[in-house]
């Protein structure tokens, strides 16, 4: 099984292989340094079903096998990253968040949805900073702003110290540093999940809570939409 973003109903699950993987012409293998087809990557291509129960649609999973080491390809393609077809950017929404801030944090799901690791964690790494300065935290630097929300009573410890890891990641991008740990799309994911938290945390949790609060004033004064006054004593108008 590969676990992938499904083109068609846009969750993350787990592929299941229903057709066993191809070889296509060579007209569509990666070139070597000459130029010429390289005979050694072979490009398979497979189908998959979404094992989303209301989705279960096909789709096409592909990529390029090293055919001296590959064994059978069905075998070898669930160890492969591969190239999928239908492609769907998933770009949730977030009422909640300051408009400048949701949009940033729907991009970097949609930059995870299509693969692009390095991109997510680089805008929620910008989604942080921009969520402290959105508090009126001034200070200069993520981690200031990180140590002045948890100072504030804004987000918990625990929250201060888990964006660390967006921190660093995302520094290590942001600076040019990008070879020096790689981030795969399970990183990316852990990340962008920790940055959905926060921006509940701080945005939407007391947006809603507060119109809690509100509702319930409201019923205590009578003012609901469609409440009706009681009727006046021996059921005459009021």
């Amino acid at each position: 099984m590969a676990s992938t973003i499904c083109g068609w109903c846009g969750d993350r699950t787990h592929m299941t292989m229903v057709l066993d993987p191809y070889e296509l012409p060579p007209a569509v293998w990666p070139t070597d340094r000459s130029g010429s087809r390289d005979r050694d990557r072979p490009v398979y291509m497979a189908a998959f079903k979404c094992s989303n129960e209301n989705c279960e649609r096909l789709s096409v999973g592909w990529t390029s096998l090293h055919r001296p080491t590959m064994g059978h390809p069905k075998h070898q393609f669930p160890r492969e990253r591969l190239e999928w077809e239908p492609v769907k950017a998933r770009r949730p929404e977030f009422p909640d968040v300051p408009e400048q801030i949701a949009a940033t944090a729907s991009e970097a799901h949609a930059c995870l949805s299509i693969g692009a690791a390095k991109g997510a964690v680089a805008l929620a790494r910008a989604v942080v900073e921009a969520t402290g300065k959105a508090k009126g935290v001034a200070s200069i630097g993520i981690q200031s702003k990180i140590n002045a929300l948890r100072d504030a009573q804004i987000i918990s410890p625990l929250t201060a110290a888990t964006s660390e890891r967006i921190r660093k990641d995302g520094n290590s991008i942001a600076h040019g540093d990008i070879g020096d740990e790689p981030i795969s799309v399970d990183d990316a994911t852990a990340i962008l999940e920790f940055m959905d938290e926060l921006l509940d945390e701080v945005f939407q949790r007391p947006a809603k809570l507060q119109r809690l609060q509100q509702r319930g004033e409201e019923r205590k004064a009578g003012n609901l939409p469609g409440q009706q006054l009681p009727p006046a004593p021996g059921g005459g108008p009021a």
